[in-house]
């Protein structure tokens, strides 16, 4: 019987484990998962499904000893290293993480969101251009991943390509008009660009969907000697 099989057997603790998830019990959840492994230590989902508990929790030195033993037990189970990659991330491990999040992508190349991660992971660590491409290749499967595209154009604000990052913002808000971070963002685009009187529209409907969007307007007052412009 497969490990998999087994988990969706009538196991009471497991049951147990899972209802007390459900309810938010989470240190009971964890009790139940360890009486399991101390049934049968071999048992790695069991593993996979506490480390989870302990990472919801912010345990974060617990949830990477039960997600690394998951990865020992289940060496084929891609999201098992995925929530490891993301436990690693948040104990600002980011070399480990990026490492292990590339093994993701080598069981399962269409894990669209180990990707996606990618992107954020080499963003973090400085690795600009790598980032550029992992958040490229998200976009060319899923054009609708809109997230990607903000992150694509901040990283190409960040390398100097201000024309392609006016085009991630454009995207952006062709799908959401209303998102006025997309509109801030456009403004620094133009801003780079030279395109003083594009980048005050951008500011202006910013700050007309999020009032509080202070950047927005501290770059509206530097660019006040366009009074004599009419909007």
């Amino acid at each position: 019987m497969s490990e998999f099989q087994r988990l969706d057997s009538d196991d009471p603790d497991i049951l147990s484990a899972y209802q007390a998830e459900t309810e938010g019990q989470y240190f009971k959840a964890i009790e139940y998962y360890k009486k399991v492994i101390e049934r049968d230590p071999q048992r790695g989902i069991v593993y996979k499904h506490c480390g989870n508990v302990y990472y919801r929790i912010g345990d974060l030195d617990q949830a990477v000893k039960y997600l690394e033993k998951a990865v020992e037990l289940l060496p084929q189970f891609p999201t098992a290293r995925y929530e490891l990659a993301l436990a690693y991330y948040r104990q600002v491990r980011i070399r480990k993480a990026i490492e292990t999040m590339k093994t993701v992508l080598e069981l399962d190349p269409n894990f669209l969101m180990a990707r996606y991660w990618l992107g954020i992971l080499n963003y973090h660590y400085g690795h600009l251009r790598e980032a550029r491409e992992h958040y490229k290749a998200v976009i060319e499967k899923n054009p609708n991943f809109y997230i990607a595209y903000h992150h694509l154009g901040v990283t190409n604000l960040r390398l100097g390509n201000y024309e392609e990052a006016v085009d991630n913002f454009t995207k952006i808000i062709e799908k959401t008009p209303d998102s006025a971070a997309a509109y801030a963002l456009l403004g620094d685009a133009y801003l780079y660009l030279g395109k003083k009187y594009e980048a005050k529209l951008a500011y202006r409907k910013a700050l007309e969907l999020d009032p509080l969007d202070r950047k927005a307007q501290r770059q509206l007052e530097l660019l006040d000697e366009f009074k004599d412009v009419t909007f």
